[in-house]
């Protein structure tokens, strides 16, 4: 296998607690989803890595209320870049705040595309397509089985239509990316902290298969696919977690609980 057919990720570095050290040069993009936001010490991490911000519809609820209590005096440190999507599911209320503000709010009544969409087609739009981007992204998989699916769905759209993108969601308690066909060395896992030794490699995409090394329960050639053969439930044992595979799968970790407010 070339060099060019592996990919080196470290996700430690959205969540670690010092800048971003690409951040004058190509920071990541937060997309906050319509779901609720369950820890301000991940989200404002995140926040902290990020430049463009942009919430989806009714995420903009959600960053909203986020801030209330200790935190409502800290609302307007914690502005989005815009809010975008079809609107239904934005408040009258949220929608005045952030436009006195000075946030754009930017409406698109496509019905054939979901908000998620809408604010990826608005990303990729502003990006230069030659470089790789990285979208992370405040959701979660919890909730309804076909909203979870449906984003899914979504992000392995994107990626197939955008080679440069790689989207990292982190949800109430994991973070997921979609490994893709090649040799995968995911770093800094077990030394930062910031994860669990729980971790899935789950066929969502349609077959694979797949070689692991740096896992409790490693396999080599091994074909996966749901209602077969699949390493869910396994445990990280090394610094570096590798994976080779031969389709798209999803890669899955729990992270380690942040304090509420840092």
């Amino acid at each position: 296998m070339s060099a060019s057919d592996v990919s080196f990720l470290d996700p430690t570095i959205f969540l670690a607690e010092g800048d971003h050290p690409e951040k004058s040069s190509n920071p990541p993009d937060l997309l906050i989803l319509n779901q609720p936001i369950t820890n301000f010490a991940t989200f404002s991490r995140l926040w902290k890595h990020s430049i463009y911000r942009i919430c989806a519809d009714g995420g903009a609820n959600r960053l909203h209320d986020m801030f209330k209590g200790a935190l409502e005096t800290r609302r307007d440190q914690y502005l989005p870049s815009i809010i975008h999507g079809d609107l239904d599911s934005l408040r009258d209320d949220v929608r005045t705040y952030y436009e006195s503000h000075g946030v754009e709010v930017l409406r698109d009544g496509d019905q054939y595309s979901t908000d998620f969409g809408k604010t990826m087609s608005k990303i990729s739009a502003r990006d230069n397509a030659t470089l790789q981007k990285d979208v992370l992204i405040l959701g979660t998989l919890a909730g309804r089985v076909d909203q979870g699916l449906g984003l899914l769905h979504e992000m392995i759209r994107e990626e197939t239509k955008h080679p440069n993108l790689r989207l990292w969601l982190f949800s109430e308690s994991s973070l997921s990316i979609i490994l893709r066909r090649r040799r995968t060395v995911v770093r800094n896992l077990m030394s930062s902290g910031l994860f669990t030794e729980n971790l899935g490699l789950v066929p969502v995409y349609g077959p694979a298969t797949i070689s692991t090394a740096g896992l409790e329960w490693d396999v080599k050639d091994w074909f996966t696919q749901i209602g077969g053969q699949v390493s869910t439930s396994n445990h990280v044992k090394a610094e570096e977690v590798q994976v080779e595979t031969d389709g798209p799968i999803l890669f899955t970790i729990e992270r380690a609980p942040l304090d509420q407010i840092p």
